[in-house]
């Protein structure tokens, strides 16, 4: 069963289901809905994107989804590794985060920064920020803080009160703010004020923008719920463009160490031993078993600690890759069609085979590349001049150049090279070119097929609950668009094989015909039509294809025959 398949049953599956739960639940819109009111007595999680709690982010992350465009991710970044999938993706982002205390390790935001200069933004909301970080962003960095329970903030002489709260009580807090700063950009620009020192700014970095806020309290969730909150959270929400996604930098919040100074005190604490031991502890018996149990422990390490051969593990041969890593590369470039990709691949293979199988360092990087060519040169007797040539194509110019053709001018070179040295075995050809061709019937199709046929069978299901009788004629049609979606998902259009091209119908025999009979192909308005010897035609109607097994048809075309358009 192939992955379409697969997505067919359980799509089906979960139609059934919903529909079900849809007929057998009553009449819901008679019924008064009543929505549940969250209330929570967390004051100590703090920071957290999806929390509802006090001090979570949920209505602010729920503000900046409604601020960026619907086909825009807001995604969290939480490791290097995703970091760096993020920085080859190549496309135009915001980096957001808010929270107490901010680092990253200098080569991290040294590639942050790199990402910003290409004309991305980078926001950082924080009290803290490490040394590192200061460094790069600061010629010289000086922090103040106000001591109260409220402050006001300053947007265009706009005054906004913030509170903070702690159950529900406002308690005294360090509202921090810019005192004496020199920013890597001079030219920088104040966003807002707290008592005439700056907490919100804004710095020109290359082609993007970096915003530095001090203040992540503003944006908790009970900040939010209040109107002067709402404002300035929108205000800051609305210096971010809406067009890009948001990746949230989860990777650099630094955690504090929760100190507990009464931890450790006379030993008269009230807490209670929650460990499993108490239960053992407790029971003489279980004692008893407890050190019986340690005792055979202890017994069986000192007699089975001699010295005993280990099991020598089985160690499987390698498997040739070389036609799945083949098989990868095209289902790459047909899924995204980007030439350059499969050009660096290539290039990169080249190189690899070439110090693997002849230990010689062709590669850019190479000191003396010239040597290294005429050293290859010798060992593979295949001239320089050639060598160079398919050097030159994997390092083109002028990328606009590149596109099929060239990269068929390039897989057939690099083969030649291949072959003639054995890398590639007359086995491994034989089988590349013994490889068959599979082309499906249009998915979409066949699955508005199935649900058609699951609606009218339920249909029918719901004419009979409400007693009418009719419903009973629903199932036989719905049952009849149900074979016919199924059945177009589980047998192919086509299988092309270096001999034979096999049609295959929705329900009927299979037919087989000789490629070496094909005479030519024609292309119709919305069809391929084949002509085989014999007076044989075979017709491939375009709405039976989808984008990808299309592409497959006319690559099959192409290698065999020129359309007669």
């Amino acid at each position: 069963m192939n992955n379409k398949s697969k997505i067919g049953i359980v799509g089906l599956l979960l139609l059934i289901v919903v529909a079900a739960v849809w007929l057998l639940s009553g009449s819901p819109l008679n019924e008064k809905v009543t929505r549940e009111t969250f209330v929570s007595e967390n004051w100590e999680s703090k920071y957290k994107l999806n929390e509802k709690d006090p001090y979570g982010l949920y209505l602010f992350n729920q503000l900046m989804r409604a601020h960026v465009d619907t086909s825009k991710i807001i995604l969290p970044v939480t490791n290097s590794y995703e970091l760096d999938s993020l920085f080859g993706l190549k496309q135009k982002s915001t980096l957001l985060f808010v929270g107490d205390k901010f680092g990253l390790k200098t080569s991290e935001f040294d590639q942050i920064l790199t990402h910003v200069m290409d004309g991305n933004d980078l926001v950082l909301s924080s009290n803290e920020l490490t040394e590192n970080i200061i460094r790069r962003l600061f010629l010289h960095y000086d922090v103040s803080y106000d001591y109260a329970d409220s402050t006001n903030v300053y947007i265009n002489n706009n005054g906004l009160s913030m509170y903070y709260l702690y159950q529900n009580d406002t308690l005294a807090h360090e509202w921090r703010a810019y005192l004496n700063i020199a920013p890597i950009d001079s030219t920088y620009r104040v966003m807002s004020k707290i008592l005439e020192m700056p907490n919100f700014i804004r710095l020109k970095y290359g082609k993007g923008k970096i915003y530095l806020h001090t203040n992540p309290e503003f944006f908790f969730n009970y900040q939010l719920k209040r109107p002067e909150g709402y404002r300035y959270a929108s205000f800051v929400l609305n210096q971010l463009p809406t067009d890009r996604p948001v990746y949230l930098l989860e990777l650099g919040r630094l955690l504090e160490y929760n100190y507990d100074p009464y931890g450790e005190g006379d030993g008269a604490s009230d807490e209670q031993d929650s460990s499993y031991l108490q239960f053992i502890l407790k029971s003489p018996a279980l004692m008893a078993a407890f050190g019986f149990g340690l005792l055979g422990v202890l017994l069986f390490v000192l007699f089975r600690s001699k010295r005993m051969q280990p099991i020598v593990p089985y160690i499987e041969k390698k498997k040739n890759m070389s036609l799945e890593f083949a098989q990868t590369i095209t289902s790459i470039y047909l899924s995204k069609s980007n030439p350059m990709g499969i050009l660096k691949v290539q290039r990169q293979n080249f190189y690899d085979a070439m110090q693997k199988h002849f230990f010689v360092d062709i590669s850019r990087k190479a000191k003396d590349r010239e040597r290294s060519i005429r050293i290859l040169s010798e060992k593979t007797s295949i001239a320089e001049s050639e060598l160079m040539e398919l050097i030159d194509l994997f390092e083109p110019k002028n990328q606009n150049e590149l596109n099929e053709n060239y990269l068929a001018q390039v897989t057939t070179k690099q083969r030649s090279i291949y072959v003639r040295t054995n890398i590639i075995s007359d086995r491994i050809i034989e089988r590349i070119e013994g490889k068959n061709t599979v082309i499906q019937r249009n998915l979409l199709f066949s699955v508005a097929l199935i649900l058609l046929g699951i609606f009218i069978v339920l249909l029918g299901f719901y004419y009979l609950v409400v007693s009418i009788g009719v419903g009973i004629v629903f199932w036989p049609i719905g049952a009849i668009f149900l074979i016919i979606g199924i059945r177009r998902i589980n047998r192919p259009l086509l299988l092309i094989t270096a001999e034979n091209i096999t049609f295959y119908q929705t329900f009927g025999r299979k037919s087989i015909l000789a490629v070496n009979n094909l005479m030519r192909i024609s292309k119709a308005k919305n069809a391929y039509v084949l002509y085989f010897q014999e007076d044989k035609t075979l017709k491939i109607k375009n709405i039976e294809l989808s984008k990808f097994d299309k592409s497959q048809l006319e690559r099959f075309i192409a290698k065999h025959h020129n359309l007669e358009l």
